[in-house]
């Protein structure tokens, strides 16, 4: 074996990981991380007008009501008009606008020169490989946890419903849910009844969209009530991470559910699942994701350096739009 510090320098700190990482004999083979799973951005609206140069630094999504009666209220249908009489116009004063203002992301590694030079492999490829998964894993959890943000300039969050028995009794709180309320074919189909008492309509295919974790998607499958073609998987999977459709929904499972501490003495592992319709939140770019290989030959050319770099904001817009599905 070669002496650890002509192999790597500044990638690894533990040399217990280098006997995995760096064999004496290099294996030919590239390690693919297949971790990358970029489920839940494609659900966003994306906007991408900071791009352009003198941009600016903040967009605004706007926010129009329902027509109603007066100034708001609940959507009533058109009037019926007389002839010689003008129309009431009603004041549409509640409209409101989103702000997103993009924040810089970003993540550097550095790796001596005798590391990258004694891979058999296209050791950079693997190194940005790592560093756009990484990347990807930041915007995932800050979509996942948009669950529990308010609408910018409003106090309103996503409502929340806790899963409860077969039938929909028995439903479970923050403080009663216990380990046994876990995930249920009645709860995806309750959000799909909350969706559509909000009056959200499918995406384009026709499909709501529901996010749900690992754990949600084993309790799931163990549903006497789930259908047989989501138990063994649907042939026409669209999305990376999709394991089928159930009530007119997708059905994707990822690594990115917050998860949070309910139950009694806060010792209940509960899932927070979302379930969304289209134009439920927004990302901003101002830079979209890139990976930079810095040019300076530091230490004589010894060692690289490469970073990983975005600038983007992640904000929910709609909040009947999205629900929060609980279980444990």
């Amino acid at each position: 074996m070669l002496p650890t510090d002509q192999l790597v320098q500044k990638a690894i700190t533990q040399t217990s990981n280098l006997q995995k990482l760096i064999p004496q004999i290099w294996a030919a083979e590239l390690e693919r991380n297949l971790r990358i799973r970029a489920v839940l951005q494609p659900s966003l609206v994306e906007n991408t007008d900071l791009l352009a140069p003198n941009s600016g630094d903040t967009v605004y999504i706007p926010i129009l009501p329902d027509f109603g009666t007066g100034s708001g209220g609940a959507p009533t249908q058109a009037d019926l008009l007389t002839e010689g009489t003008d129309i009431v116009d009603i004041v549409m004063d509640n409209a409101t606008s989103v702000p997103l203002v993009p924040s810089e992301y970003g993540k550097g590694v550095q790796v001596s020169r005798k590391a990258l030079d004694r891979i058999k492999y296209d050791g950079v490829a693997a190194v940005i490989d790592r560093l756009g998964y990484l990347m990807s894993r930041t915007i995932e959890s800050q979509i996942a946890g948009l669950g529990s943000k308010v609408v910018p300039g409003t106090a309103t969050k996503f409502a929340q419903a806790y899963v409860g028995d077969a039938n929909g009794n028995n439903v479970a709180t923050s403080a009663t849910i216990t380990a046994t309320n876990v995930m249920t074919d009645e709860l995806i189909l309750r959000g799909v009844m909350l969706l559509t008492q909000a009056n959200n309509i499918p995406f384009p295919d026709g499909f709501y969209r529901i996010f749900i974790s690992p754990k949600q998607y084993k309790d799931l499958m163990l549903d006497q009530n789930v259908r047989q073609d989501l138990r063994f998987g649907a042939p026409d999977k669209l999305f990376k991470g999709e394991v089928g459709a159930l009530h007119n929904t997708r059905v994707i499972v990822t690594n990115s559910v917050v998860v949070s501490n309910e139950g009694a003495s806060s010792t209940v592992p509960v899932n927070n699942a979302l379930m969304v319709a289209p134009r439920w939140a927004a990302i901003a770019w101002k830079r979209r994701p890139q990976v930079v290989v810095d040019p300076t030959l530091y230490d004589y050319g010894r060692r690289r350096r490469f970073g990983v770099l975005a600038d983007f904001d992640i904000e929910p817009v709609h909040a009947e739009r999205a629900f929060v599905l609980k279980s444990a």
